[in-house]
């Protein structure tokens, strides 16, 4: 029996025949923003169904959320609804892990500063006490170690680095890359050897607030932090100071505090309770990390590859555990 699939709405900028034609072509589907007529999908792709969407079809068998994170209200109202399982899409992996690659480039070499100089035709920090620093040699622990974190792995060794990496599960990884690997519960352990630490968590009630002014103070002087998970992973006020202070080298960051809550408010709404922009060692991205000119087409690309493997009759990728978040 072939599958069939309702699309809250299909939307890839200028790729969505290109989507269309990557599909099983037994699949049956459906799509609008109202429920259709004698509902009777099996797979529901939209990022925030209400219970009137989880109960319209009497076969319905997952959720799918075309993005990588997951909304806090989906997840929530699946808990009610324990059988219908939670998918997502992991097609931004590399492009994130590049983020966070390109901000720890420019954090340890202080180049946004430089940067700005330069284009105003002053040279004077050519010739000042340097504050860029060598990476090659250093130990970076990486906390999140799941697609993002492992190709973020595989960059830090590229660079001569030493990694670590915390991991729910640590005995999940069966991969071949010279790295140790620890669980989570060890990061108070680790952070002391931390010269670059590197998060590629989700937000959930563990994670929030993991990194405060404890866990900064246990950091190596002179380390260098950098944040692609989420935003209050790690406490504002905490790493304003750190930077502020001395004791953290650098920072970069691709995810933040607040967002603009309208599209007036795009262009002035400020991204954390504390001037970040004031501070010349902090390296600011707007949360663009998975956001690359491919990036619609390799979404397209996987969204079908998940609902060929349903259609097939192979496991669903990317299962969320509801309860954990991720």
């Amino acid at each position: 029996m072939s599958l069939t699939v309702h699309f809250y709405q299909i939307h890839f900028v200028n790729y969505d025949e290109t989507f269309k034609s990557l599909l099983d072509q037994d699949i049956h589907y459906t799509e609008g923003k109202e429920i259709p007529e004698d509902p009777h999908f099996q797979i529901l792709v939209h990022p925030t169904p209400g219970k009137e969407w989880l109960e319209a079809s009497p076969n319905l068998q997952a959720v799918v959320v075309p993005w990588a994170g997951i909304p806090e209200k989906t997840r929530e109202v699946l808990m009610e609804y324990k059988g219908i399982t939670l998918h997502n899409l992991h097609h931004n992996n590399f492009n994130t892990a590049e983020m966070g690659l390109t901000l720890l480039l420019a954090a340890a070499k202080n180049l946004i500063p430089l940067d700005q100089k330069l284009r105003n035709n002053d040279w004077t920090p050519r010739y000042q006490e340097p504050h860029a620093i060598m990476l090659r040699g250093r130990t970076a622990l990486i906390l999140g170690f799941g697609e993002i974190g492992q190709a973020l792995a595989a960059y830090c060794l590229g660079l001569g680095m030493k990694v670590m990496a915390t991991k729910k599960h640590p005995e999940d990884y069966s991969g071949e890359m010279d790295i140790e690997i620890f669980s989570s519960n060890k990061l108070h352990d680790l952070l002391p050897k931390a010269e670059v630490l590197l998060i590629s968590l989700p937000l959930t009630n563990e994670t929030n607030d993991l990194i405060g002014e404890e866990e900064i103070a246990r950091m190596p002087k002179g380390s260098i932090i950098i944040n692609i998970g989420r935003g209050p992973i790690i406490n504002q006020f905490a790493l304003y100071g750190a930077l502020k202070s001395g004791h953290l080298h650098s920072a970069g960051s691709d995810v933040w505090y607040t967002y603009p809550s309208s599209k007036e408010a795009r262009n002035n709404t400020s991204p954390a309770d504390v001037p970040f922009g004031e501070l010349d060692n902090f390296v600011m991205s707007p949360h663009r990390g998975g956001m690359v000119k491919e990036v619609e087409v390799q979404r397209a690309r996987a969204l079908a590859d998940l609902l060929n493997a349903a259609n097939r009759g192979e496991p669903i990728p990317n299962p969320v555990d509801i309860k954990a978040g991720y």
